[in-house]
């Protein structure tokens, strides 16, 4: 089975993409608001299906000419604007109506008298607002017409659905598939369908008011009907200045093929579902209004990729590959945006919690107390042809539960919660030490069980993600340098949690862990050669030799004594890992760098700012603040501000931009929240939430920033509002009298 994580397929980066998504619905679409079917991943999905596969607008059957889009920060939203290019009219054709050829308005052109005439480009203006809601989708299009006279057009809809599982969307081959059934098409509506393999059917109901003027089967290329396929025409007479108004609502369906049409599409909609914006969004302003920008993007994403769960509001991953929950992904998102928004970090836990493994199953690689690593729905999930039902296969998400949850206490006091989560922490934490550790060295190490899991079930998940100095893959069982930092980390969550919760006679067992995993991690994956730590050791203990990333994230987890904190500071700042846009996956003195690949030489805005957190910890805030400062920059060449999943990892050349990674999801969750994770870092946050009180150790804004002011921090049930001013290389701090909370400043 080919890696489940390779994408395939003509994916393009030339055609800018516009993505919405609301709740567990997300339309990726071009420009003019089309579904091009050039475009690999253009569609409308629901469930882990496309549910549209083209939905394109024509006059007199010529697309759009675009003027320009914006997407809204209310997500789901977007307006278009567009107008017709020139539309021919021959004279000689008798089919082409008589007020169309009189009242073009073009002249004839020279050399060719009495031949062409035509509607001009520009006469027409054509809004397309469209408008995600649940499992629905409005769009209201706006035709009118700016010319002197009337003129006559057709508008021509074409819309598809293929209903393919988003992973064969990606490339992956599948071996059964279900049946699409002709399109039921009327005036006023037309019905999508197909009956799944797995016995499920799902169907996309378009309805247009007014209704159109003709509906029919879409025809290819070659003249023959499109399976999956229909068309629907209006024809108009625009009066000047008049606009024509075509609403369209497509509703999404799916469910037990027997259920009766009147049950499948109810006359009431469910209740709008509860989003962030059901409270007032925080505020993070400085002086710098373009990384204001930047800030406001990230909030407005995470609100787009948070989905409301019966625990509560989970962040998705990222569009459009993994919009779906992640153990990992959704676990480090809360952790960056924990202090702003920690009901994103209660929802995630307790999510995650009520699908912690409880079984040993090799095919999902479930065990007891681990962590889902993904869950996905789909006609490939159902049928089992992929493990995500949910997978379990990830060496870092169980830690990561234990740090969030110790770190979500410190920021809430919650412990009505954390009393009712300890047995999960526990399990958690008897799994790394039960089943995490496969060989008994005293390492988090990982494995796959099935063919169909993953290769490399660390962050850096691709198949070609672990290797040697020689280029040879490493082979399992696998323990990478930051799983034994997260372990260490989470070592000592669970004995502190143990405290905090009523069972302080476990406390000191954990703390011995942690000091044991230590020692034996500094004195088996310290390369001296190189002042880093090694990737990881492969399953015979050879180390792997190549100065990776990975080493800057234990910083993060404070694993690190001080002299190798502060050699690999210096190790990776060196150029063969620092790009001026951020921090290298892989060196480029490595035998398997590419910065065009996924995880071998790319740079990731999550993993810098984890990097940039660990520099903070040991004392590095000037390179933390440059490293805060290339992501603003980076986001400066990105629509909207928006941070990307990925960049290419090439070298800043001054005066342009970072070279894109073609298949990036964008949004993206962790990529939202990179910013903040470094302003926490470097402003030193330390919540005591049991006490109201919030320290901050040697706060620092990055020299490019004179003034920042934040309302909305919370710690416990108390709000916060302060402002940070820098002048001559030093940062005060200057406290609201509108702030509930107690305040520390330590110089160092």
């Amino acid at each position: 089975m080919a890696d489940l994580y390779v994408l395939q397929g003509e994916a393009s980066s030339s055609v800018e993409k516009i993505a919405l998504k609301f709740g567990e619905t997300f339309m990726v679409l071009d420009t003019r608001g089309d579904l091009p079917e050039s475009e690999q991943e253009t569609g409308l999905y629901w469930h882990g299906a496309r549910f549209m596969r083209s939905f394109d607008l024509f006059l007199d059957g010529k697309p759009l000419t675009g003027l320009s889009h914006s997407v809204s920060d209310e997500e789901g939203t977007c307006q278009i604007d567009l107008t017709n290019p020139f539309l021919p009219r021959d004279t000689l054709d008798g089919d082409v109506p008589a007020t169309a050829a009189s009242t073009a308005g073009i002249a004839e052109p020279e050399g060719r008298p009495g031949v062409v005439q035509g509607i001009p480009h520009g006469v027409a203006h054509v809004r397309r607002r469209l408008t995600l809601r649940g499992r629905n989708l409005s769009e209201v299009i706006t035709l009118t017409n700016y010319n002197e006279t009337p003129i006559t057009l057709t508008l021509g809809i074409l819309a598809s659905a293929d209903f393919r599982d988003i992973f064969e969307i990606r490339g992956l081959h599948c071996s059964s598939h279900g049946r699409l059934i002709d399109p039921q098409l009327a005036a006023g509506e037309m019905t999508l369908s197909y009956l799944g393999a797995d016995k499920v059917a799902r169907e996309t109901l378009i309805e247009f008011d007014p209704p159109a003027a003709e509906v029919g089967p879409a025809l290819g290329a070659d003249g023959k009907r499109r399976v999956g396929a229909g068309a629907a025409l209006w024809r108009l007479t625009l009066p000047p200045g008049e606009p024509f108004l075509l609403n369209i609502t497509t509703r999404l369906w799916e469910g037990n093929p027997e259920t009766p049409m009147a049950q499948r599409w109810p006359s009431v909609e469910p209740p709008r579902e509860e989003s962030l914006r059901s409270r007032q969004l925080p505020a993070l302003v400085s002086d710098n209004t373009f990384f204001n920008r930047t800030l406001m993007r990230g909030m407005h994403d995470l609100v787009m990729m948070c989905v409301r769960t019966p625990q509560g509001l989970f962040p998705y991953g990222g569009i459009p590959w993994y919009v779906c929950p992640f153990g990992r992904d959704s676990l480090i998102t809360s952790l960056e945006f924990l202090p702003w928004f920690p009901e994103v970090a209660r929802g995630t836990l307790d999510f995650l919690a009520a699908r912690q493994g409880q079984k040993v199953d090799s095919f999902t690689e479930e065990q007891p107390g681990r962590i889902l690593h993904e869950l996905r729905r789909g006609e490939l999930a159902n049928l089992r042809e992929i493990p995500f039902i949910p997978y379990y296969g990830t060496v870092d998400a169980t830690p990561l539960f234990i740090i969030t949850l110790e770190q979500y206490i410190r920021w809430t006091d919650d412990t009505e919660f954390l009393r009712r989560l300890w047995p999960h922490a526990l399990a958690a934490a008897r799994w790394m030490v039960e089943y995490g550790d496969s060989d008994g060295d005293g390492f988090l190490d990982y494995q796959r069980s099935a063919s169909t899991g993953l290769v490399n079930q660390g962050w850096k998940d691709s198949w070609d993600a672990v290797s040697h100095a020689d280029g040879r893959l490493a082979e399992g069982p696998v323990a990478l340098c930051e799983a034994q930092a997260y372990a260490y980390a989470a070592f000592n969550a669970i004995a502190w949690l143990a405290q905090r919760s009523g069972h302080a006679d476990q406390s000191e067992s954990w703390l011995v862990r942690a000091t044991q995993l230590r020692e034996r991690f500094i004195e088996q994956f310290w390369w001296p050669e190189q002042q880093c730590y090694y990737l990881a050791l492969d399953g015979d203990k050879e180390p792997c030799k190549v100065v990776s990333s990975n080493a800057g994230q234990c910083l993060w987890a404070g694993i690190a004594p001080r002299e190798q904190g502060e050699a690999i500071v210096e190790r990776l700042m060196r150029p063969d890992m620092y790009t001026e846009w951020g921090i290298r996956t892989l060196s480029s003195q490595a035998p398997r760098y590419n910065p065009m690949s996924y995880h071998n030489g790319s740079v990731w805005p999550h993993d810098t700012a984890l990097i940039g957190a660990g520099f903070a910890r040991y004392g590095f805030r000037e390179e933390a603040a440059r490293l805060l400062g290339n992501l603003y920059g980076v986001s400066l060449h990105y629509e909207g501000a928006r941070l990307p999943e990925l960049f290419c990892g090439f070298n800043r050349l001054h005066g342009y931009s970072p070279t894109r990674y073609p298949v990036a999801c964008s949004p993206q969750s962790w990529a939202a929240g990179a910013p903040f994770l470094l302003i926490s870092a470097l402003l030193g946050f330390e919540p005591e939430a049991s006490q109201g009180r919030l320290t901050l150790r040697h706060p620092t804004l990055p020299d490019w920033l004179s003034r920042l002011e934040m309302r909305g921090l919370r710690v416990g049930g108390l709000n916060g509002r302060l402002r940070f001013d820098r002048s001559g290389g030093e940062t005060a701090v200057i406290l609201s009298q509108y702030s509930e909370i107690d305040i520390h400043v330590l110089p160092s």
